[in-house]
């Protein structure tokens, strides 16, 4: 009787550099989330992750890049990339304002990760202010569509203006966001529902009234 033997395929180098790169990665957000930006060191994070110290260095250079890396992590892992894309007008804010909101309470340590990287790209670390800014910008023009579309549907005040709208609606999402970074008990449910207030007290059409 001949017995066979399945045999797990051996994975690629390239296979084996990403699960790399991923753990480290993960391991750099644990690392932001929990102790900030000046206590993570490549060679730590090489180590923490489970590789040698020079690992992280090899894959990312520098601290910017990996940080550059992670900002890029976090925003393939955004609930707003997989929304409904029949939402239209106040809907779709209603959902990118939940979308943002969930995620502090879903993924707590992904958050907090990417608010030490705003942070330090507006203080100590400048090159990553384009990365951060290229975000804010489609988060913001994503809020100006769904205006522009609920105008069209009559449920947005004909006088509104879209752009300066969606930066006031975007500005009390990353508001309660900075909140709940020092103050992890924070009624998020509660703030959703009067952000939502305001942006329907700015927007709402006449016969919304």
């Amino acid at each position: 009787m001949v017995t066979s033997i399945t045999r797990t395929p051996r994975r690629t180098q390239a296979q084996r550099r990403d699960t790399a790169r991923a753990a480290i990665i993960e391991t750099a957000i644990r690392l932001l989330a929990d102790g900030g930006y000046a206590n993570m060191t490549l060679a730590d994070l090489g180590e923490r992750a489970g590789y040698s110290r020079s690992l992280a260095t090899h894959y990312f250079g520098s601290k910017p890049k990996l940080l550059a890396a992670v900002v890029q992590h976090v925003l393939d892992q955004n609930p707003s990339a997989r929304l409904d894309e029949s939402l239209r007008g106040f809907a779709r804010i209603e959902a990118e304002v939940a979308a943002v909101l969930d995620g502090l309470e879903e993924s707590p340590h992904m958050a907090r990760a990417y608010i030490v990287i705003t942070f330090e790209a507006i203080t100590s670390l400048p090159e990553l202010r384009p990365v951060v800014h290229e975000q804010n910008v489609a988060f913001r023009r994503r809020i100006e569509s769904a205006l522009r579309e609920g105008k069209a549907l009559g449920t947005v005040r004909p006088d509104v203006d879209a752009a300066s709208a969606s930066i006031a609606v975007m500005a009390m999402v990353r508001g309660i966001a900075w909140e709940w970074f020092t103050d992890s008990s924070l009624d998020l449910a509660a703030c959703r529902r009067a952000l939502l207030s305001q942006v329907t007290a700015l927007c709402a059409s006449t016969s919304d009234r």
